[in-house]
């Protein structure tokens, strides 16, 4: 019995691993944010957008996510508002990994705006960066903005821009 306990002992010293801390890599969460949309020769149009979210955390402090943005925006040309649903998949590098967590990223994704004429285009493609930090304010919650910049594209319409800013609250697992 002696002997198994020191064989076993000397085994488990011998092939074991280091120690590592455990956290949460994966979070889904919602934002609440303004938009401010920006078109040569068109007035400027304004929006409120509700955005679910969930992100990925890969490893040395890159992360993927995807966003899906619902917003009603102005449109200031018709006067009218309209509904807009987007996807878009995003990538960020974060500077520090602990309870206070600055990014940069840049996201990708596509638009749809519910309501438009037959003349007006519809689907938009989008490309930008985004940056801001998260705070976390539990093991598992964290509260943070974010602001972004955003050009839009469609097939025979000129390039239109957006800059604006969101506050989202995330759930880690």
């Amino acid at each position: 019995m002696r002997a198994f306990f020191w064989s076993s002992l000397l085994a488990v010293l011998c092939f074991s691993t280091s120690a590592q801390a455990q956290y949460a890599n994966k979070s889904l969460g919602v934002g609440l944010g303004a938009t401010g949309f920006f078109s040569r020769g068109e007035p400027s149009d304004w929006g409120v957008s509700l955005a679910l979210a969930g992100s990925i955390y890969i490893e040395d402090g890159w992360e993927v996510g995807v966003q899906i943005p619902l917003m009603i925006y102005r449109d200031a040309v018709s006067g009218r508002q309209h509904f807009a649903m987007g996807l878009n998949a995003n990538f960020r590098y974060l500077f520090l990994e602990e309870h206070i967590r600055p990014y940069l990223g840049a996201q990708l994704g596509g638009s749809y705006i519910f309501g438009r004429s037959s003349e007006d285009v519809s689907l938009f493609g989008e490309l930008g960066p985004m940056g801001g930090v998260d705070f976390f304010v539990s093991d598992t919650v964290s509260i943070g903005p974010r602001v972004f910049a955003t050009a839009y594209w469609a097939l025979n319409e000129p390039v239109r821009f957006s800059v604006g800013g969101i506050v989202a609250v995330h759930v880690w697992f």
